[in-house]
């Protein structure tokens, strides 16, 4: 008997409080990650080049679209530092939503950018070629950069999913997930036992992306990243093929 109630005063003192976490959650050591400190200079980057565009490549005011995209940062950072626990999931829901919709938004602006682009080039605009030249450069970094910013935040149910080993379903497969650097089918993922690839194995997706117009080595599985990986070739198609070619022929040579 007096075994039993050490056993069972043992057991509750090893069970978290209110306050405390479960034990196995890793998402605060998860998100210690370095990709979490590049997303607001990610942004900041996608913003400045916003800022750099003609007038008729954006809408409104210059500064609308860049500074609705740097909310981007304290969104980040919340996700980053709050803490999540079983009681919280409805705040949880809420970031994870609003991230979402930010994501969504970047890309929307990132195919605004090129329609304009494109208009404005048939319209005969007075900005300069070089200019012109110069902004189609630039959508295509903000596609670049938007569009892996995507893919990072996706794969795989999210950053933190794959950093803890809670990953149902990969929305990409990396030659080295291929190659035996994962775990077999059924068999548990934890926390640094295969390897996951890290945010800028997703720019270089994302690059390769609006280069080839297709994957190289890192092929889609799911629908909804080759929905995505058609609207990205798509505006690349349009950016490079169409407003890029036509602003170097306005180029006048001699």
């Amino acid at each position: 008997m007096e075994d039993a109630a050490h056993a069972q005063g043992a057991a509750a003192d090893e069970r978290p409080s209110g306050d405390e976490r479960p034990v196995g959650d890793e998402h605060p050591r998860s998100r210690r990650s370095p990709a979490w400190v590049l997303v607001p200079a990610v942004v900041i980057v996608i913003a400045a080049i916003q800022l750099t565009l003609p007038p008729t490549v954006t809408i409104g005011p210059l500064w609308l679209i860049p500074l609705i995209e740097l909310v981007g940062i304290p969104l980040g950072i919340a996700i980053r530092v709050w803490p999540r626990r079983d009681d919280s999931w409805r705040t949880d829901r809420f970031l994870d939503r609003s991230m979402d919709v930010y994501l969504c938004f970047l890309a929307a602006a990132s195919a605004l950018n090129a329609v304009l682009l494109l208009t404005t080039l048939l319209a005969n605009s007075e900005d300069s070629p070089v200019r012109l030249l110069l902004a189609g450069f630039g959508v295509l970094v903000i596609n670049v950069f938007t569009f892996g910013l995507i893919y990072w935040w996706i794969d795989g149910g999210g950053p933190l999913a794959r950093a803890t080993g809670k990953v149902v379903k990969w929305d990409f497969q990396y030659p080295q997930q291929a190659s035996g650097q994962e775990p077999a089918p059924g068999q548990e993922q934890t926390s640094g036992q295969a390897w996951t690839p890290t945010m800028l194995d997703y720019f270089y997706t994302a690059y390769t992306n609006i280069i080839a117009f297709s994957p190289t080595d890192t092929m889609p599985l799911t629908h909804r990243v080759k929905m995505l990986f058609t609207l990205q070739s798509s505006i690349s198609l349009v950016t490079i093929l169409v407003t890029v070619s036509r602003a170097i022929n306005m180029i006048p040579i001699g």
